[in-house]
Parts: structure tokens; C-alpha cells; sequence
């Protein structure tokens, strides 16, 4: 049984909740959240699979992401609860697109089977000015999820190897177009403070 595991089982029964977000430009630099602890992971799956296994380490038991996204299906400042995370992986011809390879599981990972919204994970900014430099792959997921991030599928792989429940609020912030992203960001993310508040 590795560390992590001992130190999940000791807390099980514990709801230790925290917040993990990429980067303090996404909610004006603040540390806590109704009590909770806020945790910047940093840009890009790789760094947020890293922040969610700390946080886990850490012994939280519940965590929750924050973030900005991109849509090509819903509007700016919309608020969007994550349901199934995908992930922009190719291992073809090894295995179809959005699969691990060696790996057999499904291309999804289900954070809340009640919840329509899904986000797809990707590496690269979406830029709706440079289409060529994408896969056929890649835009047909940018078409058809509810939103597109570059953090959610590899804190989700952390937190059900662990077993740890997570939630997922995603606000649009942009197309692919981030002239005024900050500036999204901010209204948005009240937005995400009061939905939190009326749930408490």
C-alpha cells in the first residue's frame, strides 16, 4: 500500500475540503473560499495532476476546481458544472483518440452522473484564429463539449485514483478570443462565490 493510500484511509471518514485553481488571475488572488483553502496549481494538466495529489497528500478529502474556460456552445459569463472531464491525448493507432493507451478504460472521467456539462482538456490554447495548426480531432471536441480548459482531467485522474470526490465549476471566459479575459474572469468568478454560498 503506497503512502497515499494510508494517509487516505486514516482520513476517510474526515470531509477536509479545498479549492485548486491554476492561477490567481482567475479569482483576484484570494486564499480562501468560504473557509476553505485555495491552492494555485499552475497552467496545464501536468501541473494540476501534481496540485491535486499535494492537496491529497495534505489529507483533503473534497476537492473542488475553479476555473476559467473556453465555449464555442455557451456565452460569455455563463457558469457550467462539470460532469464527465475528456482529456486531448492521441496514442492512435495504438488506441482511439481520448484514450490512454495500454490503459482500457473509457475516454471520460465522471465527476457527477446528474450534471449534462462536460469540458475536454487540452494542452493547447485554443485560438479560433488558427484552426490549421489543430487536429480534425481536437476542434471536433472544441465543438461538441460544453466548455474546453487545460486543467480538469488531470486533477480528475488524481482524485478517483484516490478516491477522492471532486466538483468542477467551469466559467466561460472566452472563444478563443481572451481580449478581455481578466476582465471576464472577475465577474464570472462572483458569480461561482454566490452559487457556493447559496449550496453552503
Amino acid at each position: 500500500m503506497s503512502g497515499l493510500d494510508t494517509v487516505h484511509l486514516l482520513l476517510f471518514s474526515m470531509s477536509k475540503k479545498a479549492f485548486i485553481i491554476a492561477i490567481p488571475e482567475e479569482v483576484q488572488g484570494i486564499n480562501e473560499i468560504l473557509g476553505s483553502p485555495v491552492f494555485y496549481a499552475g497552467v496545464g494538466k501536468v501541473n494540476a495532476a501534481i496540485g491535486a495529489v499535494e492537496l491529497i497528500k495534505q489529507g483533503f478529502t473534497e476537492i473542488i476546481n475553479l476555473g476559467s474556460c473556453g465555449s464555442k456552445k455557451h456565452k460569455l459569463g455563463d457558469i457550467i458544472r462539470i460532469g464527465k472531464s475528456y482529456q486531448d491525448i492521441d496514442c492512435s493507432p495504438i488506441c482511439a483518440y481520448g484514450l490512454t493507451a495500454f490503459e482500457g478504460e473509457a475516454p471520460f472521467i465522471e465527476l457527477d452522473p446528474d450534471l449534462p456539462g462536460t469540458c475536454f482538456s487540452t494542452d493547447y490554447f485554443y485560438h479560433q484564429e488558427h484552426q490549421e495548426k489543430y487536429s480534425p480531432d481536437y476542434l471536433r471536441m472544441i465543438e461538441t463539449c460544453s466548455v474546453f480548459d487545460m486543467e480538469l482531467f488531470g486533477i480528475a485522474k488524481a482524485c478517483r485514483k484516490y478516491n477522492v470526490k471532486l466538483s468542477a465549476f467551469k466559467w466561460v471566459s472566452d472563444d478563443g478570443d481572451f481580449a478581455q479575459w481578466e476582465q471576464n474572469c472577475a465577474v464570472a468568478f462572483h458569480k461561482v462565490e454566490e452559487m457556493l454560498i447559496a449550496g453552503k
